[in-house]
């Protein structure tokens, strides 16, 4: 049970702009390149709810 409880306390890794960049599961460069920040760390679910968030909205 101990081991269970570890399990579900595990804090997701983050990851910084340039290695989101870097990485190979991410098709849109340089759209990510324009909405992340630099300064800022991120969990793969943050990055693919900011391009799902941007890509829903309206044009304008």
């Amino acid at each position: 049970m101990v081991k269970n409880e570890k399990r579900e306390k595990q804090i997701p890794k983050t990851y910084s702009k340039q290695q989101v960049l870097q990485s190979k599961q991410y098709l849109q460069k340089d759209l990510l390149d324009a909405l992340l920040e630099e300064e800022r760390k991120y969990t793969h679910d943050q990055v693919k709810t900011i391009l799902e968030n941007f890509l829903k909205r309206e044009a304008k």
